[in-house]
């Protein structure tokens, strides 16, 4: 998640050590870590949801804006005019 280790041991109420063996699989996570902090960014989410806030963009080096190029659009097909006629095709009309 980008957590900072120190601020991940205060978040959970635990040791660096802990949290670093937890980290490192030295040791099992407890259940109710994945749970909690599931809960915790539930919870963050929905606040800034009801405060009409964006989500604080992590600082990971990711590239904002207009990155992508989009295909450009096909040209709309204009109706072909063809040479069968719905008469060709009516047995009825045919016959008469």
């Amino acid at each position: 998640m980008g957590i900072p280790l120190k601020d991940l041991a205060r978040i959970l109420r635990r040791d660096e050590r802990t949290v670093s063996d937890w980290l490192r699989a030295k040791k099992r996570v407890p259940w109710w870590v994945p749970e909690y902090m599931r809960l915790r960014q539930m919870e963050q989410a929905d606040i800034r949801r009801q405060m009409n806030m964006t989500a604080m963009d992590t600082k990971m080096g990711l590239v904002r804006g207009e990155v992508i190029e989009l295909a450009a659009r096909r040209p709309k097909k204009e109706p072909q005019v063809t040479d069968l006629r719905l008469d060709d095709f009516d047995p009825i009309t045919a016959a008469n």
